[in-house]
């Protein structure tokens, strides 16, 4: 693939992933999602502005957003289209109509080279089949504070997915049983992204997270090696261990923000 395929592809992928677990209606300048019965996932309910026109009312748009989600007693919420410049083009409107912002220094990167990690496995790694129990997911995000949601927001994404033929939920035991670690990858139309990556906080620092994702590269490897798959990430730590993994640095711009209101 050239480099504008494969962010075409990227960019597709981080519009429509969520039709695998909400609903989706399509406006003239963009996408709604929503689950009403998952309020708490913001990947569940938001929308995305995709016409960038200089022209384009956005005092109207973000106002008619707003409306949306409220009428489904839903918190608005919007999602960056990861073209660079929107935010500064919809700022104004967002502050007019009672939104917050927070940006984030994502860096993407793609899987093309061969995987340094190689420590031993010290756990048991499993993939989830569709209807297996998922109450482990309680175990691994319960603490975690930094996401609206925490473990319910993911139970509830994992338990409504509509399609488990190429999405893969991974997990990590320990001799005793103990679920510690947990990682996703999903494949769309060619090109798989890596979600969900999480440690329970006691487990932290004692390299689960490194066999975890030696796992799930091997099997990226022996059942999807003809499709591209990429991740990203804040965390710099996070980033040195994908970049063992076999991740390379993806030179492109994604701007990544989100925009909301507080109930």
């Amino acid at each position: 693939m050239t480099k504008q395929e494969i962010v075409r592809k990227i960019l597709d992928t981080q519009y429509y992933y969520p039709k695998s677990y909400s609903s989706l209606q399509r406006t003239d300048y963009g996408m709604l999602f929503y689950n009403e019965s998952n309020p708490d996932s913001n990947d569940s309910n938001h929308a995305i502005i995709t016409i960038d026109n200089e022209n384009a009312n956005y005092d109207s748009i973000i106002k008619e957003i707003k409306e949306f989600f409220l009428s489904k007693n839903l918190p608005p919420m919007i999602y960056s289209n990861h073209i660079p410049g929107q935010l500064e083009r919809l700022r104004d409107s967002l502050n007019k109509n009672g939104f917050e912002v927070a940006t984030f220094n994502n860096t993407y990167l793609v899987h093309k080279e061969k995987p340094k990690i190689n420590e031993p496995y010290s756990l048991t790694i499993k993939r989830i089949e569709e209807g297996e129990d998922l109450s482990f997911i309680y175990k691994i995000w319960a603490v975690n504070k930094n996401r609206r949601g925490g473990a319910d927001r993911v139970f509830k994404v994992a338990e409504q997915r509509k399609n488990w033929a190429d999405y893969n939920l991974f997990v990590g035991h320990l001799e005793d049983g103990t679920p510690v670690t947990a990682a996703a990858t999903e494949y769309f139309d060619g090109i798989g992204m890596v979600d969900e990556v999480e440690t329970a906080k006691a487990y932290r620092g004692k390299g689960y997270a490194r066999q975890l994702t030696r796992f799930w590269i091997d099997y990226h490897s022996k059942n999807y090696s003809d499709q591209l798959l990429y991740v990203y990430y804040e965390n710099p730590t996070a980033g040195r261990m994908y970049r063992e993994a076999g991740f390379t640095d993806f030179d492109w711009n994604f701007e990544s923000w989100s925009a909301w209101i507080n109930q």
